[in-house]
């Protein structure tokens, strides 16, 4: 027998063929005309089949665009622990990890916002679950290695804000309006989640208001203790 379109229906057991053709679809669909063109009739219609039997699968439009976005989303950990390998020094592994990070959600800024910026969903819980699971990797070395002072899951709480707040305040923007020069921009917000990971744990008092003289403490470096002045 045939569905709508002349589709042959599925026999029994072609479900996860069926879950994979309307997941094509809704990713053509998303593509090439954007998120608004994305609805389960649409989809349907692509495949060939009753709204029905998108049903089947997905419990509705929201559900089938996060299963879309989800599909890039796996390969994040395995960039991350690419580019942490490629150093032995663990805070620079976790600078690589944050700007493969920020790069990451600039590659894809539809599908980032669409998952980490929407609806509560099984979808967005279990990125948000992935991305501080591999950020947590990375802080763990460092606060074994007292490059990083604190508790692990705090300080992983603090850089993930960061990064996610980098990546938001772009992709809401159409990309002319992004920084020219998107390597500097990656590099510098690394920089800044890095160090000001490394700097909460070195402040007397990290949730006081610090002061120059906190910033001097922290940052100015001291003549060795074997040197004197040097005469003019």
């Amino acid at each position: 027998m045939t569905g709508p379109g002349g589709r042959k229906r599925a026999r029994p057991g072609e479900g996860a063929r069926l879950r994979a053709e309307i997941l094509a679809a809704a990713e053509s669909i998303l593509d090439t005309r954007g998120e608004a063109a994305v609805t389960v009739r649409g989809v349907a219609a692509a495949v060939g089949v009753t709204t029905p039997s998108v049903y089947l699968h997905f419990a509705g439009r929201v559900d089938l665009l996060h299963a879309v976005c989800l599909g890039v989303w796996d390969g994040l950990g395995a960039r991350m622990r690419a580019a942490a390998a490629e150093v032995d020094d663990p805070f620079a592994a976790l600078h690589r990890c944050c700007a493969t990070y920020v790069s990451f959600g600039l590659e894809h800024p539809l599908r980032y916002r669409l998952v980490m910026e929407g609806p509560a969903t099984e979808a967005s819980g279990r990125v948000a679950a992935d991305c501080f699971r591999h950020l947590a990797q990375a802080v763990a070395p460092c606060v074994a290695s007292g490059a990083l002072r604190g508790d692990v899951h705090t300080l992983t709480r603090s850089v993930c804000a960061g990064l996610h707040g980098a990546v938001a305040l772009l992709v809401r923007r159409p990309p002319s309006a992004w920084p020219r020069d998107l390597d500097a921009y990656v590099a510098s917000i690394a920089s800044s989640v890095a160090f000001g990971a490394a700097a909460l744990g070195r402040l007397p008092d990290p949730s006081g208001t610090p002061d120059h003289r906190a910033l001097d403490a922290l940052f100015t470096t001291p003549a060795p203790a074997d040197e004197g002045p040097r005469a003019s």
